[in-house]
């Protein structure tokens, strides 16, 4: 079985046990199936808990997860492409749409706009977990997107420039 983002969250919860709390933002599914997948690779790792607690209220203790879905698996809807193109050209870190750029846009949009006093003044880390292959299936998309941010001009590599669309060739 993939332990995936599930796994990390996993880990993330029993390193982090007593504080802080970890948010952890479900892109394919919705929070109480993150809860079950998380608390049966718990259980499949051999966690033990005292017998009036089961998993799943264990995690739910040490973690909160949030809806992040959107459209659905690998689905992207054009304002969460914007925030990944955009965040790119601002900070110079590139999200993918499928994991990591869908659950930064959904815990900015709607975590921390839903309840901005849980987390004022306090520091947040976000865990980037890669996820790079995501951007292939959306390069046109995410084309479209930063031409209309600001003007995006594609490397031609190999010299294979023969459509004048304003590559450039190396």
């Amino acid at each position: 079985d993939d332990m995936g983002p599930a796994g990390i969250t996993l880990g993330l919860a029993l390193a982090l046990s007593s504080k802080p709390k970890v948010h952890a933002m479900g892109v394919c599914d919705d929070p109480d199936y993150f809860y079950n997948h998380v608390a049966r690779i718990a259980d499949d790792m051999g966690l033990v808990l005292p017998s009036y607690l089961s998993t799943v209220d264990w995690i739910k203790e040490h973690m909160t997860a949030h809806q992040g879905k959107g459209l659905g698996y690998a689905s992207s809807t054009p304002e969460e492409l914007e925030f990944v193109a955009r965040f790119a050209q601002e900070t110079g870190v590139v999200l993918d749409p499928v994991y990591s750029g869908k659950a930064l846009y959904h815990f900015i949009n709607h975590v921390l706009e839903e309840d901005v006093e849980s987390f004022r003044g306090k520091n947040i880390l976000f865990w980037h977990t890669g996820g790079a292959l995501g951007l292939y299936e959306k390069t046109s998309s995410l084309t479209q997107t930063l031409e209309s941010i600001s003007p995006v001009r594609r490397l031609d590599v190999y010299g294979n420039n023969s459509e004048g669309d304003g590559s450039v060739t190396i």
